[in-house]
């Protein structure tokens, strides 16, 4: 018999991969952190932290430093397409991604995580249906690690999601299927000496932000906010744009767009004197109507490999870290019980991930979806931006 060499291994170390690294080595899991990229790496991210994300940050010890390292953003002007404003309340860290996933890792290696860069998931190890393993390659060479657990932390295009979509029994059925409409397609920027709107802005902890809607490009949005310790004093913004659908634009014409609204009354003269810093970037992020089955006898997806996120009413990266935070648990109560059942690890994630996501009343999904729908018209978004301004029972209910 094979020896188990690890509890744990977690394929992908970006914020979903690293929380639930630290949460179970705080716990005394033997839990192994594998990423085939070196960090810190930069990668496509709007850069907002929100309460959810910094509440497990919190608990994990490293809420000072992510608090000396942001902007606090306090407000957010939205505009519509066709030119109308409403400044509202809007509150989060915002941190550059490549000093967000370095400071996490960082964070699991002080619990006592293990942490392998440059280390590559290959294939999965299964024995009798149960994923017992993966098999990787590092510095070219290909090699196996037994486990208890594999969790999938490695994204949309999750490599683990490709190796369990091959295999022939139920562990892992339509696992592989991706429906193209809840798929969505981000472009990001980061640029130095954007004009602030000092209305907004005052300091490192009391910032303002822009977002901007057109429907005219459907369910798109856009946003320019300083991040970092010096986004305020050196106007340095992420900048960028989400839209929905997988086939909805090229890049080229995601570029296009943003460039339109960049260049639209209302947000151009922010770019006056601004400068672009290093190149754009590209990314996909999977919403939470691809309904993927998120857990096996052996194995767990979170993050945006398991897509739980809800872009415009939710934020993901809180998302990923309450998936991150309920696979520790469910993993955690399986070692405790010896029952590493499909069924039993099933039922304990869903658990502990309904502690940390409750469920939304018919009428809130019904109102989530009517505005949703709302951003293909320009002409009702717009006049939800003027309600919040001249309504305020409206603005409270909203907000």
């Amino acid at each position: 018999m094979v020896a188990i060499k690890r509890d744990v291994i977690i394929a992908g170390a970006g914020p979903a991969g690293a929380i639930c690294a630290a949460y179970l080595a705080r716990a005394g899991v033997d839990v192994l952190l594998i990423d085939k990229e070196l960090f810190p790496r930069d990668k496509a991210c709007g850069d907002m932290l929100r309460e959810g994300i910094v509440r497990h940050i919190e608990k994990l010890e490293a809420v000072d430093v992510l608090d000396e390292k942001s902007t606090c953003i306090r407000k957010i002007k939205l505009v519509g397409s066709a030119g109308s404003e409403a400044a509202v309340p809007f509150e989060c860290y915002a941190l550059p991604r490549f000093e967000l996933d370095k400071l996490l890792v960082d964070t699991a290696k002080s619990w006592g995580a293990e942490v392998r860069q440059g280390c590559r998931l290959v294939d999965v190890i299964r024995e009798n249906g149960k994923v017992c393993g993966v098999i990787v390659r590092e510095k070219g060479a290909e090699y196996e690690i037994r486990s208890r657990f594999v969790i999938g932390a490695d994204g949309v295009d999750s490599q683990l999601v490709k190796c369990l979509a091959g295999v022939p029994d139920e562990t892992a059925g339509g696992i592989g299927e991706e429906d193209p409409d809840g798929i969505w397609l981000g472009v990001r920027g980061y640029f130095k000496g954007i004009r602030l709107d000092r209305s907004l802005t005052k300091d490192q902890y009391d910032a303002g932000g822009v977002f901007g809607f057109d429907g005219k490009n459907g369910h798109a949005y856009f946003w320019a906010l300083p991040v970092g310790r010096d986004g305020v004093k050196r106007g340095l913004c992420n900048v960028g744009m989400l839209v929905k659908g997988r086939d909805a634009f090229s890049s080229k014409e995601l570029l296009e767009r943003l460039d339109a609204w960049m260049g639209s009354e209302k947000i151009k003269a922010m770019f006056d004197d601004a400068e672009q810093i290093g190149e754009w970037s590209f990314g996909r992020m999977a919403d939470k109507t691809q309904a993927r089955k998120c857990a096996g006898e052996g194995w767990i997806l979170i993050g945006d490999a398991a897509a739980p996120a809800e872009p415009l009413f939710g934020d993901g990266l809180s998302a990923a870290a309450d998936t991150a935070k309920a696979a520790a648990d469910a993993v955690e109560a399986a070692l405790k019980s010896g029952d590493f059942s499909a069924e039993a690890v099933t039922a304990s994630y869903k658990a502990a991930l309904a502690k940390l996501q409750p469920a939304k009343s018919e009428d809130e999904i019904k109102e989530d979806r009517l505005l949703m729908e709302s951003l293909n018209d320009p002409h009702v978004m717009d006049k939800i931006v003027e309600m919040l301004v001249r309504d305020p029972n409206y603005a409270k209910k909203a907000l």
